[in-house]
């Protein structure tokens, strides 16, 4: 078994464990648990990547270090913020 980064074709990435049939063994964070909040993309793959990025694959990690969370989520809306202001300038362009 291999550790790897798999990336889904959504772009979101996970900690993943690969056989040697090139089977992928997803460790986290859960796949679809963003899916069932109905968030907008590229929003919901924004934040996965970011509760990646910070290793917060479970809720005992989210539990233990909820500034952790906290920022994962800010990461995710810094990125949506720059896009808003972007559209605002080329808006204004026209």
């Amino acid at each position: 078994m291999e550790a790897i980064v798999h990336t889904d074709d959504k772009g979101r990435k996970y900690d993943a464990w690969k056989d040697s049939d090139d089977k992928i063994i997803i460790i986290g964070p859960p796949e679809g648990l963003l899916d069932g909040l109905n968030l907008p993309e590229p929003f919901a793959t924004n934040l996965h990547n970011a509760l990646h990025a910070r290793k917060l694959f479970n809720h005992r990690a989210v539990s233990r270090k909820p500034r952790l969370l906290q920022s994962a989520l800010q990461e995710a809306l810094f990125v949506d913020m720059q896009r808003l202001n972007e559209a605002y300038f080329l808006y204004e362009q026209e």
